[in-house]
């Protein structure tokens, strides 16, 4: 009669054991790649139809398949000392970018969508490439 209640001990204890399921997450990094590079005065060209200033910066890392699935981040350091994201309003200026493959362009306006106008000295811009897991 005693064997019974150890049986059943044991076959609970076999139920419950096997009913857990273990998981294992692991994280992939996928790093990001990051260019600076500095933009001189002579660099930013003047669009005379809307007064706007653009430079154009080769990048054959955005490539096609980069260009459709993956982030652009841009920042800009105008004091020398930080890293502004843009788009950024800066000393009444409209900084931001726009990219196809092989290519960053940014662009400056007036703040106010008028005209803009040409740094007085050299910008630096960090991009960022960020891939996205697709």
């Amino acid at each position: 009669m005693k064997k019974w209640p150890l049986l059943l001990a044991l076959l609970s204890i076999f139920l419950v054991a096997s009913s857990c399921k273990k998981e294992y997450i692991t994280n992939e990094n996928i790093p990001n790649f990051t260019v600076v590079h500095t933009v001189a005065i002579a660099d930013w060209k003047l669009n005379q139809q809307d007064g706007t200033y653009t430079a154009v910066i080769n990048m054959p890392e955005i490539d096609n398949v980069s260009f459709t699935n993956d982030g652009v981040v841009v920042a800009a350091m105008f004091d020398g000392t930080n890293y502004e994201a843009l788009p950024q309003v800066y000393d009444n200026l409209s900084y931001t970018f726009f990219y196809s493959p092989g290519f960053l362009t940014l662009s400056i306006q007036g703040a106010n969508g008028g005209q803009g106008a040409r740094p007085t000295g050299p910008v630096k811009f960090k991009i960022v490439l960020i891939p996205s897991e697709q």
